[in-house]
């Protein structure tokens, strides 16, 4: 073959139809293949993940967070891992990305189509967070086997379930269920089908079961942690600070999702008759509204500018994967119109200054740009230094185990010390009675550490009185530790050490409170350390806005011994499961506490403050002073 005729042939196969999936995959693949480890709440976390794999701690007892033991697959961290995984992750979604990418072009048939796809994956990887980009994947393989009963399609969407699960559990509980529901109605809508979906639901189960048992993983335990953080995430982490800090955007953003809101209402309530028509249509709107309702709690419960992509960017997918796989013309024509709307206002949508979605960037750019080997070792020597303890606290640490709270892990990481967590690992994180009561069964356990650092938390959300998370570590540390010393590093650390026995808890002045919001109550004294538990509970508005965007945010006004006042935000969860009535917001309170064991400056008053009838009038709690023996 001559030259110039191999030409002509290579020129014959760069297609528009090729040009373009390979630019989608290109725009799909990560920014970065790897993540340095780094100090801070997020890094913490991160580490935290490869720091338990690497000790072999177990997922859902010694370890409970929202991500699982192959999270490193979406924070990209490589340490104790190697990048060799990570890469091979990478292939796989670029296989399945090929795969769907092939259908797709191939049944929209029309350049102009073609061209939204690999904008809206532009747009998405920008907030490549691996479970949502597997998730959209996951929905694209669950509906192809719906239409065109391809095996391998089933069998990739079960994987990709598996993978989740495993990454991260709230939405891989998600994948679970829709899965397991997509298994009923093939069984329902075809019972020849039966024995092909028990053996996918037999691969399902089976596979969870085995990689459960590689990774460490107590399944009942994981799932039951999971459940309890996804129930209270709304009361917890939900924030109102951008609305307050960046109005202007919030709002912006806001009218931007209701008009997305307005074109699903009039597209179903303009199509229900003809939905109801068309029943096997049904079971692709359901699921992708869900999907777009996930999306939108994930950009707007933790309302900033990194969530703008999900219900946005990924919620367009969610509309165009659906698009593809409706049969009734009228129906697929209208869920056009609603994709077009997303198309029209994705532009627009908003993050501030100096950042913008719709910019093309260079996958793996860190390896060209920031992560060369010795970038890396400047980096990691550059974080040793500024979380470097000193080597006269740190030589006791030597054959202990060290816990840190709040949330500083990178210390442990940096100082290379003997990791020995509570199990809900972040006190941010540990928001309700069953996680915070883990930890105080860990520290008072005989497999509790032999130190615990303490720093006081900057603010996780404007208004949060940090003391009062996972107060039962804090009551644990009372009970079980001595105040040993106080070192300053990055952060000023107050160092405890484990007794060799713990106190007897003993309480007194035990009574219980019933009043109302916005009445003031008297709750503690000068030189008392009481614990109280309070009830509040949402009224049926405050029910409804937990559910469908954020829950209402209670206020309580504290009235300090001294006389000074102060305003924080309650979490509802949080209280119930019991704080302490104390001050604590500076280093040397902080130092004090531990010290004296708790006799710091008492809230003597409180007044929750009502907030646009979100909350029930009615108000009960428990409280008792604390001393021990």
């Amino acid at each position: 073959m001559s030259v110039p005729q191999l030409y002509e042939r290579v020129i014959e196969k760069i297609t528009p139809f090729r040009i373009l999936i390979f630019f989608s995959i290109v725009l799909f693949l990560p920014k970065a293949l790897i993540e340095n480890p780094s100090g801070g709440v997020d890094p913490s976390w991160k580490i935290s993940i490869n720091m338990a794999l690497h000790q072999g701690l177990v997922f859902g007892k010694d370890w409970v967070f929202t991500y699982g033991p192959l999270g490193f697959l979406s924070t990209r961290v490589p340490t104790y891992i190697g990048i060799m995984p990570i890469l091979i992750y990478d292939i796989f979604v670029i296989g399945v990305l090929f795969y769907i990418l092939k259908y797709t072009f191939k049944s929209l048939n029309n350049t102009v189509k073609w061209l939204a796809v690999p904008y809206f994956i532009m747009m998405i990887s920008h907030n490549s967070e691996a479970t949502f980009q597997l998730f959209t994947l996951f929905i694209f393989l669950v509906f192809h086997h719906y239409r065109t009963q391809t095996i391998i399609s089933l069998a990739l969407a079960t994987t990709i379930s598996v993978l989740i699960f495993f990454i991260k559990l709230n939405l891989g509980i998600v994948a679970s269920v829709i899965l397991y529901a997509y298994f009923v109605l093939a069984i329902v809508s075809d019972t020849k089908s039966f024995l092909k979906i028990v053996a996918f639901w037999g691969y399902h189960l089976g596979l969870v079961l085995i990689l459960g048992q590689i990774f460490h993983v107590d399944l009942v335990n994981y799932v039951k942690g999971a459940l309890s953080i996804i129930n209270n995430y709304n009361d917890a982490m939900f924030s109102v600070d951008f609305v307050n800090l960046t109005a202007r955007y919030a709002y912006f953003n806001i009218a931007l999702a209701v008009i997305v809101v307005l074109s699903f209402a009039v597209f179903f309530i303009y199509s229900l008759p003809l939905i109801l028509k068309s029943r096997s249509d049904i079971f692709i709107l359901l699921v992708m509204l869900f999907a777009w309702y996930l999306g939108f709690k994930q950009g707007f419960t933790r309302f900033g500018f990194a969530g703008m992509s999900y219900p946005f960017f990924y919620g367009a997918l969610f509309v165009g994967i659906s698009y593809l796989f409706i049969e009734n013309t009228t129906l697929k024509s209208r869920l056009g119109d609603v994709f077009m709307v997303f198309l029209l206002i994705s532009p627009f949508v908003s993050t501030g200054i100096g950042f913008a979605f719709n910019k093309l960037t260079l996958p793996y750019q860190d390896v060209i740009f920031s992560n060369l080997p010795f970038q890396q070792q400047v980096s990691n020597e550059k974080n040793r230094v500024e979380y470097h303890i000193d080597s006269k606290i740190s030589q006791n640490f030597k054959g202990k185990t060290v816990d840190f709270v709040p949330y500083e892990i990178s210390y442990a990481f940096f100082n290379d010390l003997h990791y020995n967590p509570r199990p809900a690992i972040q006190s941010y994180q540990a928001y309700n009675n069953y996680l915070t009561s883990l930890n105080y069964a860990k520290y008072l356990s005989p497999t509790a550490p032999d130190y615990v650092l303490y720093t006081v938390p900057g603010p996780t959300d404007v208004q949060r009185y940090n003391f009062w998370s996972d107060s039962k570590t804090t009551l644990a540390m009372l009970q079980n530790y001595n105040y040993d010393t106080t070192t300053i590093s990055k952060d000023t650390l107050q160092v405890v050490k484990k007794r060799s026995r713990h106190f007897q808890l003993v309480k007194s002045n035990i009574k219980d409170l019933a009043f109302k919001i916005g009445e003031e109550v008297p709750v503690s004294q000068a030189n008392k350390l009481t614990w109280i538990e309070i009830k509040v509970k949402y009224s049926l508005w405050g029910k409804i806005m937990r559910v469908l965007v954020q829950p209402p945010v209670l206020r309580v006004k504290a009235t300090f011994e001294d006389g000074k006042t102060e305003v924080f935000k309650a979490i509802i969860s949080e209280i119930d499961g019991g704080v302490f009535l104390k001050k604590l917001q500076t280093n040397i309170e902080a130092e004090h506490f531990f010290r004296t064991r708790g006799q710091n400056k008492s809230i003597t008053r409180l007044q929750f403050l009502q907030n646009h009838a979100g909350f029930e009038d009615d108000i009960t709690a428990h409280l008792y002073d604390v001393s021990f023996r």
